[in-house]
């Protein structure tokens, strides 16, 4: 998809963006696994750029998850994640109770041998 094409909806630089392409809202994450350098992209609706947009620790949990999962598909350690596979992540992430988004941020914590904890606090400190 070419951005420039499109208006920025949400982020800048090296960061997850929103990109409103001939009225499609299109999240593109850029993920980074050794010297591979990818940017994956997927359709959003309207409702998930207002959380986005409005709630930064569902923003910041949505891009280390995701970014946590994509960089095992660069490795070939997971198949590649689909619109549908998005959606549903999505889903969780976005819509669902706190308590939920905070049981699943766990089990990738598990899965992945990760603390996804760390890395949302780094993007909420840029927020300030």
């Amino acid at each position: 998809m070419d951005a420039i094409s499109g208006k920025r909806r949400m982020g800048d630089g090296y960061e997850p963006h929103v990109d409103d392409i001939d009225g499609r809202l299109i999240y593109s994450l850029p993920v980074d696994s050794g010297h591979v350098s990818l940017s994956f992209e997927y359709e959003i609706e309207a409702g998930d750029l207002a959380v986005l947009l409005d709630d930064a620790y569902r923003r910041a949990v949505l891009h280390w998850v995701l970014h946590t999962k994509l960089q095992r598909t660069i490795t070939g350690m997971a198949v590649e994640i689909s619109q549908a596979d998005f959606r549903a992540l999505l889903s969780e992430i976005l819509h669902s109770p706190i308590d939920d988004v905070e049981r699943m941020i766990e089990a990738v914590n598990r899965q992945h041998n990760i603390r996804l904890q760390h890395y949302s606090r780094l993007d909420l400190a840029q927020e300030r």
